[in-house]
């Protein structure tokens, strides 16, 4: 028996997330389908691989991580190429390796880092249609927005920038880091956490957002944050945000 991983990169425009959804007689197109499909066609067999993480309807990949065991002599390289060739052209295998069967997708990450990518001008790039937000109406200030993420790094409650957060046990997650830049029209926000909850990478980019159009002040986010400020979260749209690295505690 071997555990295989793959690194996967995709485009989630034509998808509903990643993962298979869970609504009985739906088939909805999603990146693990098409995943499972190949896997199929490669090994003639049903596998059903898991992935590190979980992306919406929309969301893209530059690195997901998956695994799954199999007990076939198929060479890695082959894995990879026949992979690639029963695979839609917007998903792709970058890498294959064979780790520790212990190895778990999800379980064995350490950190997780999401890129969101906004295009700040009058006019949208074409280029990047469905890979961005085009913020047209307000010009951002990427100052008030790096103090913004100031006071989002570290380990908070992050429930008013969560979907359905009473599903959780616990909405406290440890933000290693919010990093900005921006080039030319092109802002990039970079966040690196050990755990997300769900659409909170979205809500963060939209109170970011929010602060940089000077709409709302860096100095209230502890406040919203704790639920003394008063705050309506909308996540930003789902098209510029990339899931680009993900950590594992032991080096694979």
């Amino acid at each position: 028996m071997r555990n295989i991983f793959l690194k996967l990169a995709y485009l989630g425009t034509d998808y509903y997330g990643s993962q298979l959804q869970d609504k009985p007689g739906v088939s909805e197109p999603t990146v693990q389908a098409a995943l499972e499909t190949a896997l199929q066609k490669l090994f003639k067999r049903k596998i059903r691989p898991t992935f590190s993480s979980r992306t919406d309807r929309g969301v893209h990949a530059l690195a997901q991580g998956v695994n799954f065991k199999i007990d076939s002599p198929v060479p890695l390289a082959n894995i990879k190429r026949a992979l690639n060739v029963y695979l839609p052209p917007d998903i792709r295998v970058l890498a294959v390796k064979q780790v520790p069967l212990d190895f778990h997708a999800r379980f064995s990450a350490k950190d997780k880092t999401y890129r969101y990518i906004i295009v700040n001008s009058q006019y949208p790039d074409v280029l990047m249609h469905e890979r961005a937000w085009h913020v047209q109406y307000r010009r951002l200030d990427v100052n008030l927005m790096k103090k913004a993420a100031a006071k989002l790094v570290g380990k908070k409650d992050f429930k008013v920038l969560a979907k359905e957060a009473k599903k959780y046990q616990d909405t406290r997650r440890n933000m290693l880091a919010i990093n900005i830049k921006k080039r030319g029209r092109f802002i990039y926000i970079d966040l690196q956490a050990q755990g997300f909850l769900h659409n909170m990478a979205r809500n963060i980019v939209s109170m970011l957002a929010e602060c940089g159009s000077k709409r709302i002040k860096p100095t209230q986010i502890p406040a919203i944050l704790t639920g003394k400020a008063q705050y309506h979260s909308r996540p930003a749209p789902a098209v510029g945000l990339y899931l680009q690295q993900i950590n594992y505690k032991n080096r694979i």
